[in-house]
């Protein structure tokens, strides 16, 4: 890393497109942040052009690189970025730097989540940035180490409102995270064969027209090709015939310049290829231990083989790093490697070891035992998994193997590397197959699949309960409930079923096994057996660890929505979204958020739900979790749909059905339907509302599941056939509602059930008794947005039957309610069935449509979560911790917030805010 301004930039042929972008992305003149994916293939000058960036820009500059095979250190590369304004994490929460430091093996601890770290980097970024705008520069950004990407990444999201320039260097062969192709990119195709001739003709090289040619055909536009196999020639090359090394590739011009250097700088060579460090004052004494010195490099460095500085030393390009290895004979690798190991910290000394020390050794096993539990304490999981892994190869006895094997697929299956994690459950059963031991591998294989292959991962799980059930029923009964949570994602449901009723005989009554069995039965109607399973959970909740019990507790409060439970469902989060927010648990957190936003949706606080919403996907799709997103989106998408929004609301669906599909989540189809009805019926189309949401009925049956609150659709299923003039599709639906009702007991299936007869009712009298049932029903559960659409329907069957000034009072109450949703056509809908009675306006709408109109709907969904954050007392930086934004952008957002919504401070937004947060709930 280097915090130092280049005196001279670097000479660049051609991408005068390319400049200009990266000139504008890194502009100090602009007030917004900016990152910058800069792609290309080896040698396309992609260093060179980020050199050129950086020797140019007044700003501030940080600057680190990653090197093939040497991402061994957790958060090597923030620490080379932060380091030199670590003076600004003073001004962070002190959860964060406390994290952070403690990342950066500054202080003893365990970090508990990499997101705290994540929000300090940002933190002290956004600091550094006021006081002087910060260009960050990463090449070689696959090859850093995995902490220091995902930190990278976080920060790369969140800089709208920074005066920070990031810029990425990527390999075009080099496998990525897939948010790294979301990101605004540049990519670098070859030269032109005109600016080949010119970057020639800048070298102090002499050639033939016949040789130009040949080196600008052979190296395809290619600028490190150009210039090697130029300078490789020779600056008296005449003749291109016998001049030219062999195949011309730039690897045999390299080559052939490598294999005629002395022996000994062939040595030296080799102790900078292996090296995890270009540090002069830590490479130096491995030269001497093998008898050699830093002038031995001169020969390669009079062949621009190797660059030095006073400071550094190193291979002039990652690609000569192979070459150099398959050079060195067994014996000097081995030197090589223990001089590096025996200069270098302890953490880092292991991996030389490791690749210099053949299997088994306990006590090199040993040493990447204790590097694993470092990594762990700072949050590096998937580098502890691979420590693990390590470890175990230098392990001999076979059951500790296995086990270690075992932990580092734990592990990786936590950090979300999936793939890693099923590698090491094989590796470890092939050395351990006992049935035990299978069990606890499977175990966690089956949570590393969950996502990826839902159906493989049920049908191990199973495999392995059963095996074990004879001889550990606690093991089994664990195993059948993690197989339940992949079998409702792909909506097996009665198989499900059968699953929970296994756990339960096999007696398990942990947290996760209530909730599970209690989401199961709820889920297929059996409400009569969820019921006690909700209220032991209820009752131990107080018990429960907010982070470590977070699923069971967020579980178990989405069965309690489903059981129209939601005041005690509320009462089950208690502290889990603060604490998840604290302590940095992504996962914890998105889910949390999701659940949260189903029980709003039925409270009537969409604008709460929609803020909740999109920051759960936000977290999904930053954690690589397509199903997480897709839940969410298709949540969001109902919110839309009932708001009119048919644009986002097909959006959201369309990403919901692409997320999911590969994983054959089967449920994400009946949602993506449902929130596709509900924008159609919104918007008067019944007959396309009805056909979405009737593909949304025969899935939903497919699936077995019996609970009309998990996917509500079976009001809109109803009302559209009623609108649509399908009596018989109507009454087929209201039969369908009836039995739900009928068999769970739900409140809303019942008040569905009685509105659908109340518009199918042949006379006035018939009508009023099911809309009186429905309305009792609706007084069981707390349903606004349904209320007021059963309040309309009894409105518009009292104005059918030639009662309208009966309808008016119907009608006011119910404009209030979908107006304080912001559900604007039902609102509007509403209004032209007010003026059919006669009834007059006094004045506009209560909610002003527009951006400036004060409505809590007229805010962001980030600008919402502020705002709601202030309303809760809290300071402009706790708020920045807990969004894990910068303190500068909850600023800058809270200029807007006051404009929305039409106050001047902190007390006025915190009492206009709680006061229109609770119009919806407070609707009559």
């Amino acid at each position: 890393m280097s915090d130092r301004l280049p005196t001279t930039p670097p000479l660049v042929i051609g991408r005068a497109r390319e400049r200009d972008q990266l000139a504008a992305a890194t502009d100090v003149r602009r007030r917004d942040g900016t990152v910058t994916v800069l792609r290309g293939e080896p040698g396309s000058g992609k260093t060179t052009l980020l050199d050129e960036v950086a020797g140019a820009t007044p700003r501030r500059v940080l600057r680190t690189a990653g090197v093939e095979g040497e991402a061994v250190l957790p958060f090597a590369a923030v620490a080379d970025v932060l380091l030199p304004i670590l003076s600004h994490a003073h001004e962070l929460p002190t959860v964060q730097r406390e994290a952070l430091e403690i990342a950066l093996a500054l202080r003893a601890g365990d970090v508990g989540s990499p997101l705290a770290v994540s929000a300090a980097a940002l933190g002290v970024l956004a600091a550094a940035a006021d006081a002087r705008p910060l260009l960050l520069v990463v090449d070689d950004f696959p090859w850093i180490d995995a902490p220091s990407q995902q930190v990278l990444l976080f920060v790369a999201r969140r800089l709208a409102t920074e005066r920070i320039a990031l810029l990425l260097g990527v390999r075009e062969e080099m496998p990525l995270d897939p948010a790294i192709w979301r990101l605004p990119t540049i990519a670098l195709g070859p030269l032109t064969a005109e600016e080949s001739r010119e970057l020639v003709r800048t070298l102090p090289v002499r050639t033939s027209p016949a040789v130009l040619e040949t080196i600008v055909e052979r190296c395809g536009g290619n600028p490190l090709a150009v210039v090697e196999t130029a300078r490789t020639a020779g600056p008296d090359l005449l003749d291109a015939a016998t001049a030219l090394p062999p195949g011309s590739t730039l690897e045999r011009a390299w080559s052939a310049a490598i294999d005629g250097l002395p022996a000994t700088t062939r040595s030296a060579m080799a102790v900078l290829a292996f090296s995890h460090s270009t540090r002069r004052d830590e490479l130096e004494p491995v030269l001497a231990d093998l008898g050699l010195g830093a002038d031995d490099l001169l020969p390669a460095e009079r062949r621009r083989l190797v660059q030095r500085d006073d400071e550094h030393m190193g291979l002039r390009h990652d690609l000569l790093r192979p070459l150099v290895s398959a050079r060195t004979s067994r014996d000097l690798r081995r030197r090589v490697l223990h001089g590096l190991a025996r200069h270098a910290p302890r953490d880092v000394a292991v991996w030389y070891l490791a690749e210099s020390t053949e299997a088994p050794d306990d006590d090199l096993a040993g040493r990447l035992v204790e590097a694993a539990i470092s990594a762990r304490r700072r949050s590096a999981l998937e580098a502890a998994g691979r420590a693990w892994a390590r470890a175990a190869d230098f392990t001999a006895d076979r059951a500790t193997r296995a086990a270690r094997l075992l932990t580092a697929a734990t592990d990786a299956a936590i950090s979300g590397s999936s793939t890693l994690a099923e590698t090491w459950c094989e590796q470890a059963l092939a050395l351990r197959d006992d049935e035990t031991f299978a069990a606890d591998v499977e175990l966690v294989r089956t949570r590393a699949l969950s996502w990826l292959d839902p159906a493989r991962a049920v049908d191990g799980a199973l495999r392995a309960a059963d095996a074990v059930l004879p001889h550990d029923r606690a093991r089994a009964a664990r195993l059948y409930i993690e197989a339940a949570v992949p079998l409702t994602m792909t909506g097996r449901l009665r198989e499900m079923e059968s699953v929970a009723d296994r756990a339960r005989t096999a007696g398990d009554d942990t947290l996760t096994g209530l909730a599970t069995v209690a989401h199961a039965y709820a889920l297929v109607g059996r409400w009569t057996d969820a019921h006690p399973l909700f209220d032991q959970l209820v009752a131990r909740a107080a018990d429960a660890d907010p982070l470590w019990d977070a699923q069971a507790l967020v579980a178990g409060a989405q069965t309690g929505c489903f059981l129209e439970r939601c005041d005690d469902a509320r009462g089950l989060f208690g502290t889990v979204t603060s604490t998840a927010r604290q302590v940095g648990a992504p996962l914890v957190l998105a889910f949390a958020l999701t659940a949260h936003a189903e029980m709003d949706w039925w409270d009537g606080r969409w604008a709460a739900a929609s803020a909740d919403l999109t920051e759960a996907v936000e977290w999904a799709d930053e954690l690589g979790q397509a199903g997480s997103r897709a839940f969410g989106a298709t949540l969001l998408a109902r919110i839309d749909g009932a708001r009119g929004d048919i644009a986002s609301c097909r959006a959201n669906a369309e990403a919901a059905l692409r997320a999911a599909g590969p994983l054959g989540i089967a449920s994400i189809q009946v949602y993506a339907a449902t929130a596709l009805g509900a924008g159609a019926l919104a918007v008067g189309e019944p007959a396309t509302a009805a056909a979405h949401l009737g593909r949304a009925r025969r899935a939903f049956d497919d699936m077995g599941a019996l609970c009309a609150t998990s996917i509500p659709f079976a009001g809109d299923l109803v009302d559209a056939t009623v609108r649509a003039g399908d009596r018989a599709g109507a009454e087929s639906a209201v039969a369908w509602v009836t039995r739900d009702a009928e068999h769970t007991g739900s409140a809303y299936a019942a008040a569905v059930a009685a509105r659908g007869r109340g518009l199918l009712a042949d006379d006035h009298d018939e009508a009023e008794r099911w809309f009186a049932e429905a309305h009792a029903a609706h007084e069981r559960f707390h349903a606004p947005y349904e209320r007021a659409r059963t309040v309309l329907a009894h409105a518009e069957s009292r104005r059918r039957w030639r009662r309208p000034g009966a309808a008016r009072a119907l009608l006011l109450d119910a404009e209030l309610t979908f107006s304080g949703l912001g559900a604007w056509p039902w609102a509007d809908r509403t209004r032209l069935e007010l003026a059919a009675t006669g009834h007059r306006a006094a004045g506009e709408p209560t909610e002003d449509r527009t951006e400036d109109g004060g409505s809590l709907e007229a805010l962001t969904p980030q600008e919402f979560q502020i705002a709601r954050g202030i309303a809760d007392g809290q300071s402009n930086v706790e708020v920045a911790a807990a969004l894990f934004v910068s303190r500068k952008t909850v600023e800058a957002h809270l200029t807007r917030i006051y404009r929305k919504l039409g106050v001047r401070s902190r007390t006025e937004l915190a009492a206009e805010f709680t006061r229109r947060r609770r119009l919806p709930e407070g609707t009559p």
